[in-house]
């Protein structure tokens, strides 16, 4: 966008803020301003969010809603060549980040809840942008970007408790094995020289060697 452009824009953004946010219905002028500044924020250009309580001052929300209408015309001006690109998820991604079943979300975008999704055509493959804003069934709107977070959060968590765990029943079994053998360097030494008499004691053996290799892969 030309520098003269910007200007105009400067100089008439109240009168484009209000054709953009016309809505009567606070919440819908709510969403569209949330997603314009996923928008802008994706293109690099920090924007200073209105609180909670600024969105529903009418005053403060008017002011910012012009604001952000003037940085929207920063976005092709400050750079040309390396806007970074806006991630999307598959459908069956998003439905496990949210919990809930792939035809739930098909139903989602059909009835129009992922504000700015539309399917092209009946049966089309859609993705959703991290951008996008779903509103629930109960009034309830999530970006996905942060459920996308929230997501990832529980799947290292998940994680996380599995490892330790594991390592639990790790260090209970080998304390067993130590009960009964003794440190670990008498029975290899035990199992070179013959002594070993039972295939049950081999097989205990090499159990104890895997669950000590694999506890040091799980300790890193």
């Amino acid at each position: 966008m030309a520098i003269q452009d910007i200007l105009e824009v400067r100089e008439r953004q109240a009168t484009y803020a209000s054709n953009i946010f016309s809505s009567g219905q606070l919440r819908e002028n709510i969403i569209t301003y949330q997603m314009l500044c996923d928008a802008v924020e994706a293109s690099g250009i920090k924007v200073q969010r209105l609180s909670d309580d600024e969105l529903l001052d009418p005053e403060k929300f008017r002011v910012g809603q012009q604001e952000l209408v003037y940085q929207l015309t920063q976005v092709q001006h400050s750079t040309q060549t390396d806007l970074p690109k806006v991630k999307h998820y598959p459908t069956r991604e998003v439905a496990r980040m949210l919990g809930v079943s792939h035809q739930t979300i098909s139903r989602w975008i059909a009835q129009g809840r992922f504000i700015g999704v539309t399917r092209p055509e009946p049966g089309k493959h859609v993705d959703i942008p991290a951008a996008a804003t779903l509103e629930y069934p109960s009034g309830v709107t999530v970006r996905i970007s942060e459920a996308a977070k929230a997501y990832q959060l529980r799947m290292q968590g998940a994680a996380e408790n599995e490892t330790e765990d594991e390592l639990k029943f790790i260090d209970q079994k080998l304390s067993a094995y130590e009960a009964k053998y003794g440190p670990i360097e008498n029975f290899m030494h035990m199992s070179k020289s013959g002594e070993l008499v039972t295939s049950d004691e081999d097989i205990d053996l090499d159990v104890w060697k895997y669950l000590l290799k694999r506890k040091e892969h799980l300790l890193g």
